[in-house]
């Protein structure tokens, strides 16, 4: 039997608003520890992006460190780095999937973006959680022990 999203899905998870300033988001996944990866939403509190560890990365290092050292950058990532101002300046398209999605779709979207975790939506596409690694690895070690 094929497992779905909901079975896997946690509801730790970070959500911020488009218009928040980059310190207030790069402060929350500092302080609630609870997921690498950032739901931006907008004013209806749909998804309308995801703010990746990646990301959080780059801003942290031009903004805390004195500039951008790391080869990846171009003339043109550090300028708009170095202007931006909001959480939706840095975030990358959303992705996502749903509760009664496989998780299949979920490995996949991990597997093909290197992602640890997936933002899970409901019908109004607002954000209600996240399938991670560890929520996906932890089942089916429980299911190969049922097995046995």
């Amino acid at each position: 039997m094929k497992k779905l999203v909901k079975e896997l899905m946690t509801d730790n998870f970070v959500k911020v608003n488009e218009d928040e300033w980059i310190y207030e988001a790069l402060s929350q996944i500092a302080v609630s520890k609870k997921s690498m990866l950032v739901c931006v939403v907008d004013k209806e509190d749909k998804l309308c992006g995801i703010i990746t560890p990646k990301e959080a990365l780059r801003a942290v290092e031009v903004c805390g460190y004195d500039g951008a050292k790391h080869p990846l950058f171009s003339g043109r990532e550090v300028l708009h780095l170095m202007t931006s101002k909001y959480a939706k300046d840095i975030m990358s398209a959303p992705v996502f999937v749903k509760t009664d999605d496989e998780a299949q779709q979920a490995i996949d979207i991990m597997i093909d973006r290197g992602f640890y975790e997936v933002p899970v939506v409901d019908d109004a596409s607002k954000p209600i959680g996240l399938v991670t690694y560890f929520g996906i690895v932890s089942s089916s070690i429980w299911h190969c022990d049922m097995e046995k």
